[in-house]
């Protein structure tokens, strides 16, 4: 069977069209004060239609938390940093990247993380992505030469 690339084409347009509209539902929800139920109301829907993967996550940040396009870029870099996770162009991340489900939610937990850290929240307590750097580095000759002791 060969592929009709109007067909194609106009599945992609129809998939850029949910996109669309799931970003104005949820700034519609931003501007009426309903912004706690923006990131629920998303993942529900991812539920139903996969096309909502190819969401840009900074698009996703801009409408949800009113970041700025530095901010939104800079928390999609932060996450990436905090998880190892190669990511060349920030701009261009899906959400299909970060609820990879491979990483067991940490590059969502990540992401939430340098959210709530720019928008002013503080955390008590030592620094969760420096602590986890430090326990899954190789540690070294002098950590692991007990016979010295």
């Amino acid at each position: 069977m060969a592929l009709d690339a109007v067909k194609g084409g106009a599945a992609q347009r129809d998939a850029a069209m949910r996109r669309a509209m799931m970003l104005a539902r949820l700034q519609t929800m931003t501007v009426e004060q309903r912004g706690v139920e923006c990131l629920p109301s998303l993942f529900r829907a991812l539920d139903e239609d996969k096309a909502l993967l190819g969401l840009h996550v900074a698009q996703v940040d801009r409408v949800v938390f009113g970041a700025g396009r530095a901010a939104s870029l800079r928390h999609v870099s932060q996450a990436a940093a905090w998880c190892d996770a190669d990511v060349t162009v920030p701009g261009r991340v899906t959400l299909a990247w970060l609820l990879d489900a491979r990483t067991g939610g940490a590059r969502l937990c990540a992401w939430l993380l340098a959210v709530a850290l720019d928008l002013g929240f503080a955390l008590s307590g030592p620094d969760p992505y420096q602590a986890a750097s430090r326990a899954t580095a190789v540690p070294s000759r002098s950590q692991t030469d007990h016979s010295r002791t």
